[in-house]
């Protein structure tokens, strides 16, 4: 992806989460608000992992490629996973670890790759 349309999508992703969150309930905004809180929060976090990973593969002094994109796809869905299990107050250590131990190993597949 370009990496304009990233930051515009991200800064797009940032009003719609600042106008849902000061405008709106979770239980006046609906089933279909939830979604669009949970993609919009998907699509912000992929913003800044893409940003995240394209740094740290700079100072790595590797090529910024497709990897990096699927790289912070992954990376991204961590916090919609922690998120997730916040929600229905399950979230414990152990919660916290599998969402490592599920992001690394999709970061491990995509090396593999």
């Amino acid at each position: 992806m370009s990496g304009r349309l990233v930051s515009i999508s991200g800064l797009i992703a940032v009003v719609i989460l600042l106008v849902m969150l000061n405008f709106t309930t979770p239980a006046g905004v609906g089933p279909f608000g939830v979604l669009v809180f949970f993609t919009t929060f998907y699509v912000l976090m992929l913003c800044v992992s893409n940003w995240v990973v394209k740094i740290i593969t700079r100072m790595l002094g590797k090529k910024n490629g497709r990897k990096t994109t699927l790289y912070a796809a992954v990376v991204a869905f961590g916090p919609i996973m922690l998120l997730l299990a916040q929600s229905l107050g399950s979230m414990s250590l152990m919660t916290v670890a599998l969402t490592v131990v599920f992001v690394f190993l999709g970061c491990l597949l995509i090396s593999k790759r």
